[in-house]
């Protein structure tokens, strides 16, 4: 098949994008795949995206400079939160990336399309061309056994609550890709949930069963393949001669990043980071752009810049991290537990996986944390055998798994006319 994939959001919503890609390529299949940086990455020379055509999508648009995602004025993870997100980074881009949908649809015998990708549904109903709908959060697919708001209130308030919240989002949210629609002829959409989040022919959701069991009450064309992840990325990577001496010399060292969120906020973000590791009492490498010229020296830390976590993960005792989906499996494969500090959107949700399933400790916002909470948690964690026992048990299980696999599998054996 010719197949068309489309994006949009920071790194931890192109790459699980490229790996499907890789995988549908390796299969057999034609693939092109139009991504949206909210960040304003271009991933053109990405070196494994090799015999893959890549469209950026934006328009030439810059993100809104000098605006911090992260620092929006509203509970992390929250209505709030999403809309103004959604009202800065995706309304700007929305005529550049109908352009990009349209395109897919016209040249290709199936479209995959990131679970908010307004324009791909439009233009897929528009020139009828199918369409795949591909989760990177599991909440986003509603659940009477699941609540939209974290706490479980049984199935009936969490099925009322649904119902709202998706009543409320429907009118609220994608206000340029809606005048798209009436502009293309097309009916409302009435239900972001049943319309736009899943799809009649296939709904993947690039999540593992071992942290998150699929509800009962999904629909059958819903399948959760495990995370999709790149493979070799790192096979010409060489650990660094003075890290690998500072791993060796002393207990395993904890390893704290905030990944693409430290952009926004390096200096604070990094000092948080060194004063809980300090008054911790733990040997510590930090990930940063902030230089070690720039801070102040410790013997029982480690500065770098960018590094393969796969690699060095597993040589940790902890990882202490912003909540992404990519660095929550990392850890998980590593078979490493988590203390979350989440800055927003889905990451409170899978800070909170971590702790129910009992490989994290608690989940703290970013705004709120303090040193010594930070600090206090981390000795807790680590003097806790139970999480890092079940924290290794679900790594080994997890590494039986290949989600791209399993999401290859489930597209090829789709019937298209």
């Amino acid at each position: 098949m010719k197949i068309g994939l489309q994006t949009w959001g920071t790194d931890g919503d192109f790459f699980p994008f490229l790996a499907l890609a890789i995988g549908l390529k390796e299969a057999g299949h034609e693939v092109i795949l139009a991504y949206t940086s909210i960040d304003g990455k271009d991933y053109s020379n990405h070196p494994q995206a090799i015999g893959i055509d890549l469209i950026k999508a934006d328009g030439g648009i810059s993100a809104p400079i000098g605006v911090n995602p992260y620092a929006i004025a509203a509970k992390p993870g929250s209505f709030k939160e999403y809309s103004k997100l959604l009202s800065l980074y995706f309304d700007p881009f929305t005529e550049a990336m109908y352009s990009a949908s349209r395109k897919l649809c016209q040249e290709n015998d199936l479209v995959i399309g990131h679970a908010v990708c307004h324009t791909l549904l439009t233009a897929s109903q528009k020139l009828n061309c199918p369409r795949v709908s591909l989760v990177l959060t599991p909440l986003v697919v509603r659940s009477k056994y699941v609540s939209p708001i974290g706490v479980n209130l049984g199935p009936f308030l969490n099925s009322f609550l649904w119902w709202i919240g998706g009543m409320v989002a429907t009118a609220s949210w994608f206000k340029t890709a809606k005048a798209i629609r009436k502009r293309e002829g097309l009916t409302p959409i009435t239900s972001l949930q049943e319309e736009l989040f899943t799809s009649n022919l296939l709904t993947v959701i690039a999540s593992s069963e071992t942290l998150t069991q699929k509800p009962k009450d999904w629909a059958a064309n819903i399948h959760m393949t495990g995370f999709l992840n790149l493979e070799n990325l790192n096979s010409d990577w060489k650990m660094p001669p003075d890290l690998k001496e500072f791993i060796q010399n002393g207990d395993p060292p904890i390893y704290m990043t905030f990944g693409s969120c430290l952009q926004f906020d390096a200096q604070d973000s990094t000092q948080l980071l060194l004063e809980a590791a300090k008054l911790s009492g733990k040997r510590a490498i930090i990930q940063t752009s902030i230089t070690n010229e720039e801070l102040e020296q410790n013997p029982n830390v480690y500065i770098l810049n960018s590094i393969p976590h796969s690699e060095v993960f597993p040589l940790c005792s902890l990882i202490v991290q912003h909540g992404g989906a990519g660095t929550t499996q990392a850890a998980l494969l590593a078979g490493k537990p988590s203390i979350v500090v989440a800055h927003g959107f889905d990451q409170p949700y899978w800070g909170q996986q971590l702790q129910e399933a009992k490989v994290g400790g608690k989940v703290f916002q970013r705004a709120k944390i303090t040193v010594d909470e930070l600090a206090e948690e981390i000795k807790h964690v680590l003097a806790s055998n139970l999480i890092s026992k079940n924290a290794s048990d679900i790594g080994a299980q997890m590494k039986t798994e290949n989600g791209v696999e399993k999401a290859v599998q489930l597209i090829s054996n789709l019937s298209i006319k």
